[in-house]
């Protein structure tokens, strides 16, 4: 039976580690701005999904009725959230552990686990 080896595994460790420091300093400076589809509600978002302001055309309040407005505004936070989730989730398939990207390490961590020649794990 072949050893494990830890040289290997901890220049994984830190890449994993350096990669999660990157995706964090990269997901909290990102902005997404989402405006409805007539622009009467704007939405921006930080790339950690937190609302960050909500912008409504004064034209909306001549226009549109409060329940109408008020199920624009929530459509379009869930938009702005669709967007940062999807920016997050390519920033995350962007940054590499070794040959595997973050995305596919939170997906699946067990494809980090090397197997043993006779197909067992190593845990």
């Amino acid at each position: 039976m072949t050893r494990p080896d830890l040289g290997a595994m901890m220049r994984q460790m830190t890449e994993a580690m350096t990669s999660t420091v990157d995706f964090a300093e990269q997901a909290a400076t990102r902005r997404h701005t989402v405006s409805s589809p007539d622009g009467e509600v704007t939405v921006e978002m930080s790339g950690n999904r937190e609302l960050l302001s909500i912008r409504i055309d004064p034209r909306a309040k001549r226009t549109t009725d409060n329940l109408t407005l008020g199920e624009l505004v929530t459509e379009t936070i869930r938009a702005a959230n669709r967007e940062a989730e999807r920016a997050q989730q390519d920033l995350m398939d962007s940054l590499r552990i070794g040959e595997y990207t973050v995305g596919d390490v939170l997906r699946d961590p067990a494809r980090l686990m090397p197997r043993l020649p006779d197909g067992g794990d190593r845990r």
